[in-house]
Protein backbone atom coordinates (compact mmCIF):
# COMPACT_ATOMS: atom_id res chain seq x y z
CA UNK A 1 0.00 0.00 0.00
CA UNK A 2 2.61 2.55 -1.17
CA UNK A 3 0.01 4.98 -2.26
CA UNK A 4 -1.28 5.90 1.49
CA UNK A 5 1.73 8.32 2.10
CA UNK A 6 -0.10 10.41 0.34
CA UNK A 7 -2.35 10.88 3.11
CA UNK A 8 -0.33 11.25 5.96
CA UNK A 9 1.49 13.66 3.61
CA UNK A 10 -1.59 15.67 3.58
CA UNK A 11 -2.26 16.25 6.70
CA UNK A 12 1.19 17.30 7.12
CA UNK A 13 1.04 20.08 4.61
CA UNK A 14 -2.52 20.75 7.09
CA UNK A 15 -0.64 21.15 9.67
CA UNK A 16 2.13 23.28 8.29
CA UNK A 17 -0.09 25.55 6.38
CA UNK A 18 -2.10 25.69 10.01
CA UNK A 19 0.92 26.93 11.90
CA UNK A 20 1.97 29.21 9.29
CA UNK A 21 -1.05 31.53 10.65
CA UNK A 22 -0.99 30.91 14.03
CA UNK A 23 2.84 31.23 14.78
CA UNK A 24 4.33 34.20 14.88
CA UNK A 25 8.11 34.77 12.15
CA UNK A 26 5.91 33.50 9.07
CA UNK A 27 7.25 36.56 7.05
CA UNK A 28 10.81 35.03 6.67
CA UNK A 29 9.37 31.62 6.16
CA UNK A 30 8.28 30.87 2.63
CA UNK A 31 4.44 29.88 2.16
CA UNK A 32 5.73 26.25 0.14
CA UNK A 33 8.27 25.27 2.90
CA UNK A 34 5.70 25.91 5.96
CA UNK A 35 3.61 23.27 3.57
CA UNK A 36 6.20 20.93 1.94
CA UNK A 37 8.35 20.59 4.72
CA UNK A 38 6.07 19.25 7.36
CA UNK A 39 4.64 17.20 4.60
CA UNK A 40 8.01 15.66 3.80
CA UNK A 41 8.91 15.21 7.29
CA UNK A 42 5.01 13.25 8.12
CA UNK A 43 5.78 11.47 4.62
CA UNK A 44 9.45 10.08 5.39
CA UNK A 45 8.38 8.84 9.34
CA UNK A 46 5.26 6.86 7.51
CA UNK A 47 7.34 5.45 4.81
CA UNK A 48 10.19 4.35 8.08
CA UNK A 49 7.04 2.71 10.21
CA UNK A 50 6.16 1.05 6.63
CA UNK A 51 9.49 -0.26 6.20
CA UNK A 52 9.39 -1.21 10.06
CA UNK A 53 6.11 -3.58 9.36
CA UNK A 54 3.76 -1.08 10.59
CA UNK A 55 -0.09 -1.59 8.47
CA UNK A 56 -1.91 1.39 7.52
CA UNK A 57 -4.53 1.01 10.83
CA UNK A 58 -1.44 1.32 13.13
CA UNK A 59 -2.04 4.29 15.19
CA UNK A 60 2.07 4.83 15.70
CA UNK A 61 2.72 5.22 12.46
CA UNK A 62 -0.08 7.87 12.13
CA UNK A 63 0.88 9.33 15.41
CA UNK A 64 4.28 9.45 14.83
CA UNK A 65 4.29 11.00 11.27
CA UNK A 66 1.69 13.97 12.54
CA UNK A 67 3.85 14.90 15.21
CA UNK A 68 7.12 14.58 13.24
CA UNK A 69 4.67 17.32 10.63
CA UNK A 70 4.05 19.12 14.08
CA UNK A 71 7.80 19.26 14.98
CA UNK A 72 8.94 20.57 12.08
CA UNK A 73 5.71 23.20 11.40
CA UNK A 74 6.61 24.36 14.91
CA UNK A 75 10.73 24.25 14.76
CA UNK A 76 10.67 26.51 11.25
CA UNK A 77 9.83 30.28 12.05
CA UNK A 78 11.68 29.28 15.69
CA UNK A 79 14.81 28.98 13.59
CA UNK A 80 14.64 30.77 10.36
CA UNK A 81 14.03 33.93 11.15
CA UNK A 82 17.33 34.01 13.38
CA UNK A 83 19.26 32.65 10.58
CA UNK A 84 17.72 34.87 8.12
CA UNK A 85 18.65 37.87 10.23
CA UNK A 86 22.10 36.96 10.65
CA UNK A 87 22.23 36.28 6.86
CA UNK A 88 21.05 39.68 6.12
CA UNK A 89 23.04 41.68 8.69
CA UNK A 90 26.25 39.73 7.15
CA UNK A 91 25.49 40.68 3.80
CA UNK A 92 24.54 44.66 4.65
CA UNK A 93 27.81 44.79 6.38
CA UNK A 94 29.61 43.20 3.35
CA UNK A 95 27.78 45.85 1.11
CA UNK A 96 28.75 49.29 3.34
CA UNK A 97 32.05 47.10 3.39
CA UNK A 98 32.02 47.21 -0.17
CA UNK A 99 30.45 51.13 -1.03
CA UNK A 100 33.04 52.87 1.67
Amino acid sequence: MPILVIVPMVFGAAIGLVARYLLPGREWVGLFLNVLAPAAAAGVVWTVAAMLGAAADNGWAWLGSLVAALVVAVALPKVLPQRRERADAAYLAELTARKA
